[in-house]
This record gives structure tokens, C-alpha cells and sequence, in this order.
């Protein structure tokens, strides 16, 4: 069974490998632009926060409780402030 922390923790490191993914120029323009376009419509770590403390039942810790998974993002979490550009090259 998958815990609260870990769910949460999950979608805050996948948020963080969709920014990887799409400033990783060895990889085709393709897979760059999709990771753009997931990134788009993926929850952001203020919307995981607000989610899980707005309705406890939802079953998401608050990221905000635990600072250190944002370490394990490269660039950091998935922001509402993250800048995208579409890959053209």
C-alpha cells in the first residue's frame, strides 16, 4: 500500500524529472516536447501542498513538511513559476 509521504513524494520527483526531461538536449526534440506538454497539465508542488491540507482526506501529505525532496530535483520541483519553453532543436 502506498503511504501519503510517498504518493506525494512521487508526484513532486516526477514533476521535477518532467523539467529534466525537457532540458535534456541529448535527447530528441520529440520526447523533449512531450515532457513539455505533461508538464503543463502535471501538478505543481503549491497545488500538491494546497490539495493535501485543503482536504486531508485526499490521501497527500503537504510537501511543504518535507523540504528535503525537493533536493532530489535537479532544478527543483515543479513550480507555477517553472519556465517552459517549447523545444524547437
Amino acid at each position: 500500500m502506498t503511504m501519503p509521504d510517498e504518493r506525494s513524494r512521487a508526484l513532486v520527483w516526477a514533476g521535477g524529472f518532467l523539467i529534466e526531461l525537457a532540458r535534456d538536449k541529448s535527447l530528441p526534440l520529440q520526447t523533449r516536447r512531450r515532457a513539455v506538454g505533461i508538464a503543463r497539465h502535471f501538478p505543481t508542488i503549491e497545488q500538491l501542498d494546497s490539495m493535501a491540507i485543503s482536504d486531508p482526506a485526499c490521501g497527500l501529505e503537504p510537501p511543504s513538511r518535507h523540504p528535503s525532496w525537493v533536493e532530489q530535483c535537479r532544478f527543483g520541483p515543479l513550480r507555477y513559476s517553472t519556465g517552459f519553453t517549447w523545444p524547437d532543436e
